[in-house]
């Protein structure tokens, strides 16, 4: 029996006790107490397993560590990542959680790149699997967890260079840390959904090579993604019914988290052969408004369009052309878009798509004069996230976009000319309140 509910009855006797004895003075009739329906607890205690998907980004940066040859490899791939979780929560009180949890599955990120003006020479960083183990903490809101989870992580990473007659290969499992923060919404029975994103660090890599005089090693590999899953608690529990909740109306609020580019580099021309990557990240913050329909009782469409700062800076040397640069520079980021989602009462299960905006300042020198322009480039976003209610009218979002800004402006430098390839995998958060009544 909780606190609440124990001074509730102590309370409620001795006003019976003090009812009845004046009562017995007076002779008057007696009301009856109004007691008053605890509120319901949703218990996140026990065992779970479950599966996830989504998608995994790299971020990671590749060098000569015998100083042979100057400048740097960026790495840019991307790609699918899903397995399977098994984790334990402990409860206490009504609103803390703690945990622990482990996942393993596939992480297949890879984008082997012919080096840019280095023509046979190429090179990948490609992972197969990733694990990790990890404790969590989170805050229940009722049937809505919100939680932040930290711990070690290892990632199976396969690098490769080659040249015309030569190769090199390196096969490691690596060891590092991640953190991550997401949300977690019951869905109904023992069955709960949840959208997290995560940071990942394992460190350096082995040498690869040398292959034809070439040496690679990787320089902290690197990953940021976004994971979708579906977890189903043991114990037969029987929860409370989840809570209606209308999703229509207008919403406002605000958008922050973090960003990577995907950027590559080329001569348009096909003067020159390869290609140049740009794997820069940084911070996003800005301001969105939506209108949701509420048609039945679980579907819901809307509109939505945000504009946030886009912080992406950087730029490189190229590995083995110590005269070639790219930089990439990134201001803001707009979207409009629609969305359709699947409700549970206090939560919105939602995959989105339209139009997005970036503005972008590209650079490049090869070699001498660095030739630069700045765009507002327009292309298209697709994504996914669950928003959930935290109280009364005020809601919160886990969400990822995926953002492809099509080409820049040709760069016309001495040595080739240089036109660059601008996607973006956005992961972000949001905190938003509906105006008017439910």
């Amino acid at each position: 029996m909780g606190l609440g509910m124990k001074k509730l009855l102590l309370g409620s006797a001795a006003f019976l006790l003090l009812s009845a004895g004046v009562a017995s003075a007076t002779d008057m009739p007696i009301r009856a107490p109004v007691y008053k329906v605890p509120e319901p607890i949703y218990d996140w205690s026990g065992l779970y397993v479950g599966v996830y998907s989504g998608v995994g980004a790299q971020e990671s940066r590749g060098f000569d560590p015998t100083g042979g040859v100057a400048g740097r490899v960026n790495y840019t791939g991307a790609g699918f990542n899903g397995g399977g979780t098994i984790g334990y929560n402990w409860q206490f009180n009504r609103n803390w959680v703690v945990g622990a949890e482990g996942d393993f599955g596939y992480l297949g990120v890879s984008h082997n790149v012919v080096d840019y003006n280095d023509s046979p020479f190429n090179y990948n960083s490609k992972t197969s699997w990733i694990g990790t183990a990890r404790g969590r903490v989170g805050y229940s809101s009722g049937p809505t967890l919100s939680y932040i989870t930290a711990g070690g992580a290892w990632v199976h990473a396969d690098d490769a260079i080659a040249t015309a007659g030569a190769s090199a290969t390196n096969s490691k499992t690596l060891g590092g840390y991640t953190i991550a923060s997401g949300v977690e919404t019951m869905l109904g029975g023992n069955w709960t959904a949840k959208a997290e994103s995560f940071y990942v660090d394992v460190g350096r890599g082995a040498t690869v090579g040398p292959a034809a005089g070439f040496n690679i090693q990787t320089d902290k590999n690197r990953y940021q993604g976004m994971k979708f899953g579906l977890n189903y608690l043991f114990g037969g529990k029987q929860q409370p019914a989840l809570p209606a909740y209308n999703w229509s109306g207008f919403y406002a609020g605000i958008v922050g988290g973090t960003a990577v580019t995907e950027s590559r580099g080329t001569d348009p021309t096909g003067a020159t052969l390869g290609q140049i990557g740009n794997n820069g990240d940084g911070f996003t913050i800005g301001g969105m408004a939506c209108y949701n329909w509420q048609f039945g009782p679980h579907w819901v469409a809307g509109v939505e369009g945000d504009f946030s700062y886009l912080g992406i800076k950087q730029s490189d040397v190229q590995y083995n052309d110590p005269t070639a640069n790219l930089g990439v520079k990134t201001s803001w980021l707009g979207t409009v878009r629609g969305r359709v989602g699947y409700s549970t009462g206090p939560a919105l299960l939602y995959v989105t798509g339209g139009a997005a905006w970036v503005d972008l300042k590209d650079q490049w020198a090869f070699p001498g004069p660095m030739a630069s322009s700045s765009k507002t480039k327009s292309g298209g976003t697709i994504g996914g996230g669950i928003e959930t209610v935290i109280s009364g009218n005020w809601t919160s979002k886990t969400e990822y976009l995926y953002v492809d800004a099509g080409h820049g402006n040709t760069l016309v430098a001495p040595g080739s000319p240089m036109q660059v390839d601008h996607t973006f995998h956005v992961f972000r958060s949001g905190l938003s309140y509906k105006f008017g009544s439910q």
